[in-house]
């Protein structure tokens, strides 16, 4: 093989790596566009997480108070063989408890790293797993972010009968200000 061929199929690898490095790159800014949510109830309010903070959706099972926590903490439930801590979203974010939500709650399993506890959060219901346009969502709502600290954002649906709003709550926040308390 010629130096010349050699250079050549290295121009043609250089150029294949290029263009794949600018999809990618354009792949990520597309990615920042769309953002996915687990949409869930909380007594009669919309509520959205990450999806990518989270790992399952379960029914409830039986949940082992613990002694001596706070109130939020509805206690520990044996998970496959792993002892997981549940938070109640709702008695955290100071929301009205409804007959509505008895029926059909579910258990938000978290993503945690190896190193942390495993953590699921009580909800009323799990409805949607949805993607929404950065357009969608609106950050800078002043009087959103200053009244809750744990809200992120307002997401606005627009449905056939009419608009919905769904906050967007910053799980990792959470999760990090309940850390000594799990």
């Amino acid at each position: 093989m010629e130096l010349s061929e050699i250079e050549s199929g290295m121009s043609k690898y250089t150029d294949h790596n290029t263009h794949s490095i600018s999809k990618k790159e354009t792949s990520k800014k597309k990615d920042i566009e769309y953002l996915q949510f687990v949409e869930f109830t909380l007594g009669t309010e919309f509520f959205a997480i990450n999806l990518f903070n989270t790992k399952e959706v379960i029914t409830p099972t039986e949940i082992t108070p613990l002694p001596s926590t706070p109130v939020y903490i509805r206690g520990v439930m044996d998970l496959r063989g792993t002892i997981t801590t549940i938070v109640d979203l709702k008695i955290l974010l100071q929301i009205p408890e409804t007959e509505k939500g008895k029926k059909k709650s579910r258990i938000i399993i978290l993503d945690s790293n190896p190193s942390e506890k495993p953590v699921g959060i009580l909800v009323d219901d799990v409805y949607s797993v949805s993607t929404h346009h950065s357009s969608d969502i609106e950050r800078d709502a002043e009087d959103v972010s200053h009244s809750n600290r744990f809200i992120l954002g307002v997401i606005r649906q627009n449905k056939a009968s009419g608009q919905k709003l769904v906050l967007w709550i910053d799980i990792q926040k959470i999760r990090d200000s309940i850390k000594s308390e799990l």
